[in-house]
């Protein structure tokens, strides 16, 4: 892929913003491409549970 380099300075205002209407719309597109699917990761446990416990002050029974 060759990118071909073009200054904002010769574009017209509205080549301008269609440049960057489409670095947006690629942007976006990737990030949902990366998103996994709720269905492709599983934990093994319900979203309300803590996975961790923070550690209680000396003296205190857990």
């Amino acid at each position: 892929m060759i990118a071909e380099l073009t200054l904002p300075e010769s574009m017209s205002p509205r080549e301008r913003a269609a440049e960057i209407a489409t670095l947006l719309a690629t942007a976006v597109a990737r990030l949902h491409a990366s998103r996994p699917l709720q269905s492709e990761v599983s934990l093994g446990f319900s979203a309300p549970k803590r996975v961790h416990i923070t550690p209680s002050p000396p003296g205190v029974p857990r």
